[in-house]
C-alpha cells in the first residue's frame, strides 16, 4: 500500500508539458537540465533557450535531424530556433548528452 502511495505522490509532481504562448516558448537551462524537457508549439512558433547556470556552458542539438548544434551558451546567453512543420524533434546539449528535451510541434 505504501508503495501506492509513493507512485500516487509522484505523478502529482511531474509537471505537464508547456504550450508556448504568444509564438515565443522559454525553456530554461539549469542544474543541467532543460526545465521543462517538453514543450509543444504551433508550427511557425520559435522557442528560446536560455542558459540560466552560473558558470557551465550548453548548447542545443538536434542531432536527428542532422542539424549542426547550435554555438556553446554561456550563463546568461540565449539561442532561438523557428519549427515549421508539425512533429517531434527531440535534442540534447552537446556537452551534457545525458541533458535531454523535445519539442512537439503541432499544426
Amino acid at each position: 500500500m505504501l508503495a501506492l502511495v509513493v507512485f500516487g505522490l509522484m505523478l502529482c509532481t511531474v509537471p505537464a508539458p508547456t504550450r508556448a504562448e504568444g509564438g515565443l516558448a522559454d525553456v530554461a537551462i539549469a542544474e543541467y537540465q532543460f526545465r521543462p524537457a517538453e514543450i509543444t508549439i504551433k508550427a511557425g512558433d520559435r522557442v528560446r533557450w536560455t542558459n540560466r547556470e552560473k558558470r557551465t556552458s550548453h548548447s542545443v542539438f538536434f542531432s536527428a535531424e542532422g542539424l549542426p548544434e547550435s554555438d556553446r551558451l554561456f550563463p546568461g546567453e540565449s539561442w532561438e530556433r523557428t519549427f515549421l512543420k508539425p512533429g517531434d524533434y527531440p535534442y540534447a546539449c552537446g556537452p551534457h548528452p545525458e541533458m535531454k528535451g523535445v519539442v512537439h510541434v503541432t499544426e
